[in-house]
Order: C-alpha cells, then sequence, then structure tokens
C-alpha cells in the first residue's frame, strides 16, 4: 500500500532558476494527483521559519501554493512542492538540528479523517499500521514501511531519490512526531527501544534521547525506530470499531481521490476550504484562481469534475476534522463547516457516512 516511486514533480525545473518567470498559480496544472500530500510535517516546518522571520514572499515565490493555504486543515499539496519549500527554508534559516524539536509539536488531531482512525483504532500497532497504509494522508514527506524482527517492530524511513541532503532533517522531524503521536494516542509512557540514524552524531544528540527516552545511535546504515512487539497490542483507550471502519473509508475515498483528481480538482478544493464557513460561487473560485468562470467551468468539465460536488467534499472533510478535534459542538462544527445550523449538517452528515454525527 505504500507509494514508492518517486513523485515526478521533483524532476521539474525549479520557477525561480527561470528569468522573470511570474508566479505560477496552482491552476499552471503542472501537478499530478500521485504527488500530492497532507500539509501536517510541512505546515510545522513553514511555522518554524515564520518564527525565524524568514520572508513568507520569497519561500513561496514562482510555486503553485501559497503560505495561507498551510492555514487550512487538511490542505493537499504537492509533494515536489513541499520539498522545495524545507530547501529553502534550509538556505534561509539552517535548521538541520531543529527537526526533533519540530516533531514534538505535532498533534493527532490535525490529520483530518487519519485522526479519526489513529484514535480509534483497537491497538497501537492498528494505528501505526493504519499511517502506513494512507501515507499520503499522514504527510510523510519520506518513504516510511515497517519491518518486523523478532519480537521488535522496525519503523523505516528514508528519503526519496535526491532528497538526501535533508535527511538527517526530515528524519528527526518524522521520528519525533510519530513518537509524540504515539504518546497521544495511546495516553501512556511509549518509549521506542532505540532509534538508529544515518546522520552523523549531532551537536544536540543528548536531546535525542532526553526525548525518546532510549539509546539513539548514529552513523547507522538505516534509519530505524525500533519498538518492542508488546507495543503493538497495547490497547487504545479511544478505541470505537464504528469510527475506525468510518475513517478507514473515508481515508479509502481519499486514496481514490488523489489517485484519480487532476490538479484543477486540488486548486479548487483548496480555494473552497480557505473560504469556508462562506461557501463561494464558481465565479468567485475563477476570480480567485486568476482564471474567468468560463475557463475553470471548461476545464472542470473537461476533467469530469463537478464544482458542486466539490463543494461537498470540501465540506464533509473540514466538518470530519472539527469533530475529530473535539472542541466544539455538533452546532458549532455545522457552522464552520457552512450549514446553517445542526440539522441540516446531520442530514448532509448522515448522507456522506450512513451514520449520524
Amino acid at each position: 500500500m505504500i507509494d514508492s516511486k518517486r513523485p515526478s514533480g521533483l524532476d521539474r525545473p525549479d520557477p525561480e532558476a527561470v528569468s522573470g518567470a511570474p508566479r505560477l498559480h496552482a491552476l499552471s496544472l503542472r501537478h499530478t494527483a500521485q504527488e500530492m500530500v497532507t500539509s501536517s510535517y510541512l505546515a510545522l516546518i513553514v511555522s518554524e521559519a515564520a518564527r525565524h522571520q524568514v520572508d513568507m514572499r520569497a519561500l513561496f515565490r514562482g510555486l503553485d501554493i501559497e503560505a495561507s493555504d498551510l492555514d487550512v486543515p487538511g490542505t493537499m499539496i504537492p509533494h515536489g512542492e513541499a520539498i522545495k519549500i524545507v530547501r529553502r527554508v534550509m538556505r534561509h534559516r539552517p535548521m538541520a538540528e531543529f527537526g526533533i524539536a519540530l516533531g514534538q509539536r505535532a498533534m493527532v488531531t490535525e490529520l483530518g479523517a487519519l485522526a479519526l482512525g489513529l484514535l480509534a483504532a483497537s491497538t497501537l500497532g492498528d494505528a501505526v499500521g493504519l499511517a502506513l497504509r494512507f501515507p499520503r494522508s499522514a504527510g510523510y514527506l519520506l518513504e516510511v514501511r515497517s519491518a518486523s524482527s523478532g519480537n521488535l517492530h522496525q519503523f523505516v524511513a528514508e528519503p526519496f531519490p535526491g532528497d538526501h541532503d535533508l535527511q538527517p532533517f526530515l528524519v528527526d522531524l518524522t521520528f519525533s512526531a510519530s513518537v509524540q503521536l504515539r504518546r497521544q494516542i495511546t495516553m501512556a509512557g511509549y518509549s521506542p527501544t532505540a532509534a538508529e540514524l544515518v546522520s552523523e552524531t549531532p551537536l544536540n544528540a543528548a536531546a535525542h534521547e532526553a526525548f525518546y527516552g532510549c539509546p539513539v545511535r548514529f552513523g547507522c546504515r538505516k534509519n530505524v525506530l525500533v519498538t518492542p512487539a508488546c507495543w503493538k497490542t497495547f490497547p487504545l483507550p479511544w478505541a470505537n470499531v464504528m469510527a475506525s471502519r468510518l475513517s478507514i473509508d473515508l481515508l479509502e475515498r481519499e486514496s481514490d481521490r488523489l489517485n484519480s483528481m487532476p490538479a484543477v480538482g486540488f486548486a479548487v478544493e483548496r480555494a473552497l476550504r480557505k473560504r469556508l464557513p462562506n461557501l463561494p460561487d464558481l465565479a468567485q473560485v475563477a476570480e480567485s484562481l486568476h482564471l474567468s468562470e468560463r475557463t475553470l467551468r471548461r476545464r472542470l468539465a473537461e476533467s469530469g469534475l463537478s464544482f458542486r460536488k466539490l463543494l461537498d467534499e470540501s465540506r464533509q472533510s473540514r466538518a470530519l476534522e472539527l469533530m475529530t478535534d473535539g472542541q466544539r459542538s455538533l452546532g458549532e462544527v455545522a457552522v464552520a463547516s457552512g450549514f446553517s445550523g445542526a440539522r441540516a449538517f446531520a442530514r448532509a452528515f448522515k448522507r456522506w457516512t450512513e451514520n449520524t454525527p
């Protein structure tokens, strides 16, 4: 289930290399659905860059996404764009040793449908397996996989070809975020048995062992987070069969969309999600994408997409994220998702999932 192919967008030339190149908006349609991932990891990186006063305009110049896109939970972004932004952040503000600190800020409730599945899984092993099954919904910027060795479970990460210069930072970020999320969903003192990293020993090596609570070895042949097999069967406190099934159903639908939706669909979805709870019409979305209404309508028709359906799916995603967060009442979720009230939202939710909210 893990997509091991290298995203083709990373082989394209950087727009910055083209003299005087205009800013390419999302509707340049250079990206395919195969490259899309959630913005969860990238959002952590960009927020740290902003904290250090890195110029956001320079960071996003010439790309198909904007900084404001990352403010919308669950937004899908092109993998290639994410990698370009990471490299730019590193040029403006070297953060190779800050990956482990950034990962500790990860929050399970920022993962949309996947968050519901992680929380509702029966065991920690089921939750880890779910994230590996839907890596793009997890937002991984590395290739990840699992392996077993005796009574130990291994979580393995490696960069895609061409990204080895980012390996120390991205591995630290991914491993620390994974440990943080496991502690959140277990509500227990989860710690791996060992962490093995390819990178050379950093200046903050002590911070790694302090956070992981286990020996950390550097200069290894591969990046591995090792966990005792007993943790795989650890029962999760919020396990719920119905919620787990609902999450998997939603994730499978999302995966199907990622495999089939043209870039114009993702561009429209981003525009819609940024405007919720307001419900913009086609003309307003077209204007925000710097297109005429006629051109956007034609491109959607050519791609076999319905504006009404894209709006419905955007509201569905937003509602689920808010419900998973658990901070709002049903009525507040309804209004924030663009519904008139809880009753209208309940009808829509029943239509989406065949379940009541």
